[in-house]
């Protein structure tokens, strides 16, 4: 595939980040462009497409008339009415923005179509692809990092955000639209999920009408491995210096992320701190920081799993497990924090 062509579901921020990167790879055009006002959608094509895209305010009549090899999905949770599953069943290659719905049944629906239509599929969760996440995956792989032990994550913000984010029916709050990103990290380090309970709240932007989702949220989940995660997420942070973070204690490291793109790893080799008192080897720390944008990795390898089935570093699997993650989360708080077995 020589020339590989994309269409855009969504002209928002997010997909403006995608383009800067998909611009900056070989033989990729920007071919397509919806949007329900399709003014904005014309807009993003002089800002972001060099004007060559064609324009629509009709999703349904761009799958359908577009010869499209790839899309990228970035449209609210909660607006997601078959868009995907008829790009997968017309063979384009997806990426989908995170969450990739808002209820499991629709999730289920979308994934069922990927796997039908055989078309790849990678979620935007690109946390993953940071230099010290991919090490860290595969020191866990190689079994160097020794057994994963206990995640501390944090999802730290302070702002109203768009109007479809603050919607419950849109956006689906703070636990599923942001912090979604850690639970991602989690499995993606710890394995699957066993048992979650947690609870999430609106309490500091009640006197906002339009605000209707949490603002708090906090879980505790038990891994089928048996490891063990605690998730914090708050939109009622320093306001000026908010805060994604986490983490991770394994059998011989322990990898402090300070930032999703920047981490200290500590080697213990398995030592107690007794040992490593009395003078038994010397323990060894090592900044790692990501020399290139986690975003410009999502379309990189993306497109290259496209081109040459270069392997995908988050699938629609992913997508589905871990939106049933925070989806237990936030039943568990309905139901008072009742552990859910996932």
């Amino acid at each position: 595939m020589k020339n590989i062509r994309v269409g855009f579901l969504g002209t928002g921020g997010i997909n403006g980040t995608h383009a800067k990167a998909l611009l900056k790879l070989p033989d990729v055009q920007i071919a397509a462009l919806y949007n329900h006002n399709v003014e904005k959608a014309r807009a993003f094509n002089q800002s972001h497409a060099g004007g060559q895209a064609e324009c629509f305010d009709d999703w349904e009549k761009m799958l359908r008339t577009q010869k499209l090899d790839v899309l990228y999905v970035a449209i609210p949770p909660g607006a997601h009415v078959g868009q995907t599953e008829l790009a997968a069943e017309r063979g384009i290659h997806l990426m989908l923005e995170k969450p990739i719905a808002l209820t499991l049944d629709r999730a289920q629906s979308i994934t069922a179509a990927v796997k039908k239509a055989g078309v790849l599929c990678q979620v935007g969760y690109h946390m993953r692809h940071s230099a010290p996440a991919q090490k860290l995956k595969q020191m866990l792989t190689d079994g160097s990092a020794g057994r994963p032990l206990m995640l501390q994550g944090r999802f730290f913000t302070n702002g109203m955000f768009p109007a479809w984010w603050r919607s419950p029916t849109l956006g689906g709050g703070q636990l599923i639209e942001q912090s979604i990103h850690i639970y991602d990290i989690a499995r993606y380090f710890m394995g699957e999920p066993d048992v979650i309970s947690g609870f999430c709240d609106n309490l500091l932007h009640q006197r906002f009408p339009d605000y209707q989702v949490d603002d708090v949220s906090a879980s505790v989940v038990r891994f089928k491995n048996g490891s063990i995660a605690s998730i914090c997420a708050s939109n009622c942070a320093d306001p000026k210096a908010g805060s994604i973070c986490w983490t991770i204690q394994c059998e011989k490291v322990i990898a402090d992320f300070t930032s999703p793109d920047k981490a200290t790893f500590v080697y213990t080799g398995g030592r107690i701190a007794d040992e490593i008192n009395r003078g038994e080897g010397q323990l060894l720390r090592e900044e790692i920081v990501t020399p290139y944008s986690m975003y410009d990795e999502v379309s990189a390898n993306f497109i290259g799993a496209v081109r040459d089935g270069t392997p995908l570093r988050s699938s629609i699997d992913d997508g589905l497990n871990s939106l049933r993650m925070v989806l237990a989360a936030a039943e568990s708080s309905r139901s008072n924090g009742a552990a859910q077995r996932l």
